[in-house]
């Protein structure tokens, strides 16, 4: 069960900071890359989205942002790119060869891609007039090579095919887990898996035992770190928790919280956000429904085994008012800073972009401000989403408005240090 399947059973939002102080600070915003600009190989960027998801776009420490677009009036009509300083490069586009023969067909489906600190991008892409028609994708340097394919062999599962591969997550060792769907005879299982170096093994399996008890049922996005650990969030069924928060890590898979754990601030852990961030110490956040508490909904972050609250509905938002609803899916640094996006009651701006750190919480942009080469950044987007970097810089997204207004593009805000 892929990621868009399972958000109904692992629910909402992410976000994360613990603030000391609260600041209204602004922040210098750069411009990645706007609608309307030349695109590399010809034509202009035409939107950065898909309606069904969040413009993810993955930013490392070196400032290096990869993300997908459509182009108007290209050799192309979509493809992945990594912009770098002002120079944006396509690292693969519709029509492009792909590895193991065919040409890529789409990215569209899968229009998030993962980067790593060395700048090199692993994508799930559609393939025509090859041997499969779809496989997950990274680049190593210059050259590209295939992960995994549709129809290859899923090793782990007796007798499995790949018959379905999403989500790639990279680390800096050019790593990569993904979710798959494989096909064993007449039925299907969800599964994740890491590639790492010539090798392809199976992370965990739809009915594999879970370490609570029961038995696995569905995945959320998985995230990996440098060390190969890979942190997800799982359904669950039998008798036992029925979801939680998991790593796996040299062949043990572990719990890290489950559903009718108490939360540090009172009550139980009720549902988890399918996407949870990792970074290189093991740190994990993840946004977290809670029943019989004193509040609805937090965000949270495991340290040392143990979860700690970082920031809830109904705590002061920088600039006035209380925050009222997260953005999509938690993001997190090298350092545990943490970036998220907010709907703000009772203050100056409605939503609004945010990066918290052990010390400071600070609005980095807000609907309204101001963008760098003109326009004001009058949307998010439907499902507002942030990206950060090992050493903490945030890109996201801005859309038009409903009536037109605004600017569509990607935006980069550096790391604390670089301003």
């Amino acid at each position: 069960m892929h990621a868009r399947r399972l958000s109904a059973l692992l629910a909402l939002v992410a976000a994360v900071g613990v603030p000391r102080s609260v600041a209204a600070e602004s922040r210098i915003l750069q411009r990645v890359v706007v609608a309307g600009q030349p695109a590399p190989g010809g034509g202009v960027f035409e939107r950065f989205s898909i309606e069904v998801l969040p413009v993810v776009a993955p930013v490392n420490s070196h400032g290096h942002v990869a993300f997908f677009a459509t182009i108007l009036r290209g050799r192309t009509s979509e493809g992945y790119f990594r912009a770098t300083g002002r120079r944006i490069d396509t690292i693969a586009a519709q029509g492009d060869a792909a590895p193991g023969g065919g040409t890529f067909s789409g990215f569209g489906r899968h229009p998030i891609p993962a980067l790593n600190e060395a700048g090199d991008v692993a994508f799930a892409a559609a393939v025509s007039g090859g041997k499969t028609v779809e496989g997950i994708f990274a680049t190593t340097g210059r050259r590209l090579r295939a992960v995994a394919v549709v129809g290859g062999a899923a090793p782990g599962i007796a007798s499995g095919t790949f018959a379905n591969l999403d989500a790639p997550a990279l680390n800096d060792r050019g790593d990569v887990a993904f979710l798959a769907t494989v096909r064993r005879g007449r039925e299907t299982v969800e599964a994740i898996y890491l590639s790492s170096g010539a090798t392809l093994s199976k992370i965990v399996a739809q009915g594999d035992p879970a370490p609570a008890g029961g038995a696995f049922a569905g995945f959320g996005v998985p995230a990996l770190n440098a060390a190969g650990a890979v942190a997800f969030a799982a359904v669950v069924e039998g008798r036992a928790v029925p979801g939680g928060v998991f790593v796996a890590s040299a062949g043990r898979i572990r719990m890290l919280v489950g559903a009718g754990d108490e939360t540090p601030i009172g009550g139980i852990f009720a549902k988890f956000s399918e996407r949870v961030a990792l970074n290189g110490a093991g740190a994990v956040a993840f946004t977290a429904a809670l029943k019989e508490a004193p509040i609805a909904q937090a965000v949270f972050v495991v340290e040392g085994g143990r979860p700690r609250k970082v920031v809830a509905i109904g705590d002061a938002a920088p600039g006035g008012g209380v925050f009222s609803h997260f953005g999509l899916w938690p993001a997190l640094s090298a350092g545990g800073a943490v970036g998220f996006t907010a709907s703000v009651d009772r203050g100056v701006a409605e939503v609004a972009a945010f990066v918290s750190t052990a010390t400071d919480l600070a609005r980095i942009a807000a609907v309204g401000d101001a963008l760098p080469g003109g326009g004001t950044l009058s949307s998010f987007g439907l499902y507002p989403a942030l990206a950060l970097s090992p050493s903490g810089g945030a890109t996201f997204a801005t859309a038009p408005s409903a009536s037109g207004g605004g600017v569509e593009g990607i935006f980069l805000v550096p790391p604390a240090r670089a301003r």
